[in-house]
């Protein structure tokens, strides 16, 4: 009896161990594409706030303009990719229209979304989207090294009174130092793309983030997004 109940232990242990060892477990990163908004036609709207400091000759200009981001067609990008424009155009007040800004590139190549800004290269998310994530936006490029990471993921959001399932936010910069200020996030929600921007590369007064000396602020503000 001792030996049959040994032996019915080990079959246990034995099956056990096959049955942790065939089956792994993978993490299906496919949904997150979606916070990326890559489809063709698709567009957002923003309003635009850009801040300029300069406390020595007492310069503290601000500039609202309207933007609009619209995917383009399918195009071959100069590292021979299939890849999407990425069109920005700016709100003409006289005109009533959109003009026309610049044509930049879009892509999801594996697991990094990226956006070609004048050859400047830049990988905006990196998938499976998770807190253990970081990564150099700027690898491909020849713009300093930074070291992007996620927060507030996976979180409903409301915005302009739209209210977001799923939101990401990316933290880009985020630097404090006696004379120093810079902090510089993006937030994306599923289906839609970035509905969100927050830069700020200032030089302070003793750690006062509100004594700005010198430096630049950019505000993106979702306010429509639809599919043309």
């Amino acid at each position: 009896m001792r030996i049959l109940v040994l032996f019915i232990c080990c079959i246990i242990l034995i099956t056990s161990c096959k049955k942790t060892i065939d089956t792994p477990v993978q993490k299906d990163f496919t949904s997150d594409l979606a916070y990326f908004g890559l489809k063709k036609g698709k567009y957002i709207e923003y309003v635009v706030t850009h801040i300029i400091h300069d406390d020595e000759v007492d310069i503290h200009d601000t500039l609202i303009f309207r933007l609009k981001t619209i995917i383009g067609d399918t195009i071959t990008d100069n590292e021979g990719r299939k890849a999407s424009k990425y069109i920005r155009l700016l709100w003409n007040n006289i005109n009533e229209t959109w003009d026309i800004k610049d044509v930049w590139t879009t892509i999801i190549d594996g697991k990094n979304a990226e956006l070609t800004d004048e050859n400047q290269r830049i990988i905006k998310l990196t998938f499976p989207i998770n807190k253990s994530i970081f990564w150099n936006p700027s690898i491909f490029s020849t713009l300093p090294s930074e070291n992007y990471t996620y927060d507030k993921i996976h979180v409903p959001l409301v915005l302009n009174n739209h209210l977001f399932d799923s939101t990401v936010t990316v933290v880009q910069n985020n630097y404090l130092t006696l004379v120093d200020y810079k902090f510089q996030t993006e937030t994306y929600a599923k289906n839609v793309g970035l509905i969100s921007k927050y830069y700020k590369n200032l030089r302070i007064k003793n750690f006062d983030t509100l004594q700005v000396k010198k430096g630049e602020e950019w505000f993106y503000t979702m306010t429509k997004f639809g599919d043309e």
